[in-house]
């Protein structure tokens, strides 16, 4: 069975890079430490006497970045290890160009996943604007988190329900099926004053284009 992990999971930040194991049965390298939880990845620094905080990774995207800036000896990653021992006594073990080759799957979205949406009656929530022209248009409202979803639901007094999106495939398919209804999204718009603000909103045809692509 292929080992999996979910986001987020965390480096230990060490001596301005990341904490690293050598490789025992090759010392000529270094296994990067990937941890999959934040409790492990405090543990970790308990158990070694390391101060500050684990660094945080949120996706294929930031992890990819990550990886692309490691250099030799560090050729290697190591998910949840116990190197107490001799040996690494790893979960899983890797080199750094097969996760970038088979494993994490990039793109350039312009937030990270899960993002939210909320379904009502009448199809998914969204503002009514103008455009510069002063052409009425329709943006879709969208959210980074479920919180925000929830707050903006309950202060719009709308009924309705929350959905997650889970990838890009998903948030392109979706946008492709909307391209007639709407012409941008809204990324966490608000409720202020009884007035619905989008403050941050992305054209539909860039995000088409520009963003919900591979790398």
């Amino acid at each position: 069975m292929q080992y999996s992990w979910t986001y987020p999971i965390y480096l230990i930040a060490h001596n301005g890079g990341y904490a690293s194991i050598v490789d025992p049965q090759d010392d000529s390298q270094q296994l990067l430490v990937a941890v999959t939880t934040e409790e492990k990845a405090l543990e970790f620094m308990q158990d070694f006497a390391i101060l500050g905080a684990p660094r945080q990774l949120n996706n294929d995207r930031e992890f990819a970045w990550l990886l692309e800036s490691l250099q030799a000896p560090v050729t290697l990653v190591c998910f949840d290890p116990d190197p107490r021992e001799a040996a690494v006594n790893a979960a899983w073990s890797t080199t750094v160009q097969s996760l970038l080759s088979d494993r994490l799957e990039v793109d350039y979205s312009p937030w990270s996943y899960p993002v939210y949406l909320l379904r009502l009656e009448s199809g998914f929530s969204s503002i009514v604007g103008a455009d510069a022209e002063g052409a009425e248009v329709v943006v879709l409202c969208l959210f980074s988190n479920s919180q925000l979803a929830e707050e903006y639901l309950a202060a719009s007094g709308d009924s309705g329900t929350v959905e997650s999106i889970d990838d890009m495939a998903s948030a392109r398919e979706l946008m492709e099926s909307l391209e007639a209804e709407i012409a941008a999204v809204a990324v966490d718009p608000e409720v202020r004053d009884s007035e619905r603000v989008a403050s941050h909103c992305i054209g539909l045809e860039t995000l088409l284009n520009k963003y919900l692509i591979r790398a």
